[in-house]
C-alpha cells in the first residue's frame, strides 16, 4: 500500500550516471508535484466522521488528512503515506466503502507510531535443491507475498474493532477484487512469477489468496471462491487446505490499540511476529526461520515506522547474501491488476 519496501540488496542499476541523474531529479519534481497537489487537495476527517467517532481513533484523527485520488487504479481502493510529516489516507473515489478505506489506511498510521515493525529480511546461504525459494527472486518474495501476509496479520488486529464500532470491514473491496480475478480465471501470483511460472510459486500465491479471502472476505465470497479454486486448479482442495492453514497462523483480535499500555502493545507487536513466524513455516521453504524481537530505527523508514523485525531465511551456512527491507505497511489496500 506507494510504500512498497526498499530494496537494498541486487546488483548495480546499469545506467549511465547522468542518465542516472537526471532521472533522479525529473523523479524529484514530480514528486515534489505530487506533493503539493496531495497537500492542497486533502480534507479533514470530520468531513467523513462525527465526532464521537474521532473520539475513538484518539490525537491521530486530527492530524490524518483524506485525498480522493481518482488517478489510482481501479484494483487499488486505498494507500497511504506520509508527506512533509502529514499523515494521509489516499482513497480512490470509486472505492465501495470510503469510510472503511479511510479508516483501514488510519489504522495503518496508527500502527506505525504504536511501534509496528517494519521487516528487513534477509536470506543466509542457499535454498535447499527442492526448494521453491529456488524459482524466484528472494527480493520479489519480500516485496510481494511476504509484504501481503504481515498486512494481513496487522489487519487481523483492527478489523474487528472496525467491524464492531464502526460498522464496517474489507469486504466491499475484497468481493469486487476477487469477483474480476474469478471472471479472469487467473489469480496474480504477487510477482514472484509470471502467469507461466513454476507451478511451486503459483501453488503458494493461490493459497495466500485462499487466505485473504477467508480472513477478509463475505461468507458468499468465500462459499465461491472456493468453488473457483477447486475447479480451477487439479489440486484445488489441497490449495485451499493451504490456505486455511496460513489462516489458522494468525490470531483475529477485537482490540482498541490505544487502551492498551506500553507493555500490553509491547506483547502485541510481538504476537504479530510470532504469527509471522508461524506463516512463513507453513509456507515450506525449506529454511529455518528466525523472527528477531521489535528494535529502534535510527531514522524512519519511509518517514513512519520507527522500528524493525530482522526475518531470517537460514539454512544453518554462513552469512547473509542477500538483504531486502520490506515495510508492510497497508500502503495499499486492494489488488493487483
Amino acid at each position: 500500500m506507494p510504500c512498497l519496501p526498499k530494496c537494498f540488496g541486487g546488483g548495480r542499476e546499469a545506467v549511465a550516471q547522468p542518465t542516472k541523474k537526471k532521472a533522479e531529479k525529473k523523479d524529484q519534481k514530480q514528486k515534489d508535484e505530487n506533493t503539493d497537489s496531495s497537500l492542497k487537495n486533502a480534507r479533514n476527517l470530520q468531513e467523513f466522521f462525527q465526532e464521537s467517532e474521532l473520539a475513538i481513533l484518539g490525537p491521530l484523527a486530527n492530524r490524518v488528512k483524506v485525498v480522493i485520488d481518482a488517478s489510482l487504479p481501479a484494483t487499488l481502493h486505498g494507500t497511504s503515506r506520509v508527506t512533509d510529516g502529514v499523515p494521509l489516507a489516499i482513497v480512490n473515489p470509486k472505492a465501495p466503502d470510503r469510510r472503511y478505506v479511510i479508516l483501514h489506511e488510519l489504522m495503518h498510521h496508527q500502527l506505525d507510531e504504536l511501534g509496528c515493525p517494519s521487516l528487513c529480511c534477509t536470506l543466509q546461504g542457499k535454498a535447499p535443491q527442492d526448494s521453491w525459494l529456488r524459482h524466484t527472486q528472494f527480493q520479489a518474495l519480500v516485496r510481494g507475498l511476504l509484504v501481503q501476509l504481515w498486512e494481513l496479520i496487522q489487519h487481523s488486529r483492527f478489523n474487528l474493532m472496525l467491524a464492531r464500532v464502526f460498522k464496517c470491514g474489507p469486504e466491499s473491496a475484497r468481493e469486487g477484487e476477487y469477483r474480476s480475478y474469478m471472471n479472469k480465471g487467473y489469480l496474480p501470483a504477487y510477482g514472484m512469477c509470471r502467469r507461466d511460472g513454476h507451478p511451486s510459486l503459483r501453488r503458494l500465491a493461490v493459497a495466500a489468496h485462499v487466505a485473504t479471502v477467508e480472513l477478509e472476505g463475505s461468507n458468499e465470497l468465500q462459499r465461491d471462491f472456493r468453488r473457483f479454486v477447486n475447479m480451477t486448479y487439479p489440486s484445488g482442495p489441497e490449495l485451499y487446505a493451504m490456505g486455511e492453514k496460513l489462516v489458522g497462523c494468525i490470531n483475529k483480535k477485537d482490540v482498541e490499540l490505544l487502551r492498551l499500555t506500553k507493555a500490553q502493545l509491547d506483547a502485541e507487536m510481538q504476537n504479530m511476529l510470532d504469527d509471522l513466524k508461524k506463516v512463513i513455516e507453513n509456507l515450506n521453504s525449506g529454511m529455518r526461520i528466525k523472527v528477531g524481537p521489535v528494535q529502534p530505527l535510527k531514522e524512519k523508514f519511509n518517514g513512519r515506522c520507527s522500528t524493525v523485525s530482522h526475518v531470517d531465511f537460514c539454512d544453518m551456512a554462513a552469512d547473509p547474501i542477500v538483504t531486502v527491507t520490506a515495510g508492510g505497511f497497508g500502503g495499499r489496500f486492494g489488488g493487483e491488476s
